[in-house]
């Protein structure tokens, strides 16, 4: 749970500092006369305190989803608006405070994690899509994956041979993609209903948010070698996440 109170402290800060800027704005407008302007100053406010009132419903539905392990349709946009709109804020404060934006998005990808988890429902094996990172592969392996996944020798020197033999016993989509705009792409031509992500805390993050509302199940990759080469991930992690998709919610255990 400590992971995940990390990114729901700092998504609770962000809220009160929208708050705080409400209240300055409001005290700055009414002190001065300023004709039609104030007008326009007290729709603006009004604009903010709008979306303020969304995010605290989106706050709160979170933490009920998290708290009760179910899917709250009901806060379902409001909780997607809060992750979209105060991420960007979240990050900053967490600059502010000296927290490293690692440890921001690997709890933001628990927090995801979570909230994907306490929805029911089974997804038939082809619309599920399975991304992997190109840095999965071997560094001197010349075998490219990332346009045919057929090439792959499957020699066992990664784990992209495993991973695809997991693909293909369970019949979902793979893809291998050198960066967002491919993942993207594949996202569109395939029309997933949902998605099991490999990546790094800032790949997945960005992934989750571009894809919202689209269910993603982030799996965080092992980087023994530094960011970007040689990378592993735990099969086991990626077979539980697949599972969890296609068998409807009835795998137990952590994919991250």
């Amino acid at each position: 749970m400590t992971k995940k109170r990390l990114y729901l402290g700092l998504l609770a800060a962000s809220m009160l500092l929208l708050a705080g800027v409400i209240f300055y704005l409001w005290l700055s407008f009414s002190r001065h006369d300023l004709g039609v302007l104030r007008y326009i100053s007290y729709v603006a406010v009004g604009v903010v305190l709008l979306a303020l009132i969304v995010v605290v419903l989106g706050y709160a539905g979170i933490m009920l989803s998290l708290i009760s392990a179910k899917d709250i349709k009901i806060f379902k946009k409001p909780i997607t608006f809060t992750l979209s709109l105060l991420y960007p804020v979240v990050l900053w404060l967490g600059k502010f405070f000296r927290i490293t934006q690692d440890k921001i998005q690997r709890s933001f990808v628990e927090v995801n994690n979570q909230l994907v988890r306490a929805r029911q429902g089974k997804i038939p094996a082809g619309k599920l899509l399975v991304l992997l990172p190109h840095c999965l592969q071997v560094a001197d392996c010349n075998r490219r994956v990332t346009i045919d996944t057929n090439n792959c020798l499957r020699c066992g020197r990664c784990d992209v041979g495993k991973i695809l033999e997991l693909c293909e016993r369970y019949g979902v989509h793979l893809c291998i993609a050198t960066g967002g705009t491919i993942a993207r792409d594949a996202v569109k031509k395939l029309r997933p209903k949902a998605i099991v992500a490999v990546a790094c805390e800032r790949d997945l993050t960005s992934g989750i948010l571009d894809c919202i509302p689209l269910p993603v199940l982030g799996v965080t990759n092992e980087r023994p070698n530094g960011p970007c080469f040689n990378t592993q991930v735990s099969i086991e992690a990626v077979e539980k996440a697949i599972l969890f998709f296609t068998q409807g919610g009835k795998v137990d255990g952590v994919f991250t």
